[in-house]
Order: C-alpha cells, then structure tokens, then sequence
C-alpha cells in the first residue's frame, strides 16, 4: 500500500454498505463513530459502488495501518 501525502492510501479498502447510515454512506458522517462535525475530512475507504468513505482523525488513525516512518529526518535535521 503506498501512500499519498493527504493520509490516503493509494489501494483504499472497501467497506460493507450494510449496517451504515445514510450519512455515512454520503461520506457526511465518521465511518467508524457518526461525528458529523468538523465533517470528516481522511479518505478511509470506498463502497463497492465507488462511493468515498471518510473518517475524522482519532477514528482514522485507529483504522489505517500505521506509516513506516523509517526513511524520515528528525525535524530538527530536515529544516535545519
């Protein structure tokens, strides 16, 4: 899975429409806990008819996989 810098992953997962609300099918709602404000703003995912799933950052962070920050400077050494 690559990775963008947006926090979107390129081969995104594809979820389940059953069980979700409208709002969250419309991509107005948390995937994962329904907060609906600040809308949720980090692709998590799509439906099977192509539709865009988002997550709010705590529920997003939970339900992505971890980045692999072994190639990145300190940001003391990468702006200095």
């Amino acid at each position: 899975m690559s990775w963008r810098p947006a926090r979107t992953a390129h081969g995104t997962m594809t979820f389940d429409p059953e069980g979700l609300t409208r709002t969250q099918r419309e991509g107005d709602a948390c995937v994962a806990c329904h907060k609906k404000w600040p809308r949720p703003r980090i692709r998590i995912g799509r439906l099977p008819d192509g539709n865009v799933l988002f997550a709010c950052p705590e529920c997003a962070e939970a339900l992505l996989p971890q980045q692999d920050d072994t190639h990145s400077l300190p940001r003391h050494v990468a702006f200095s």
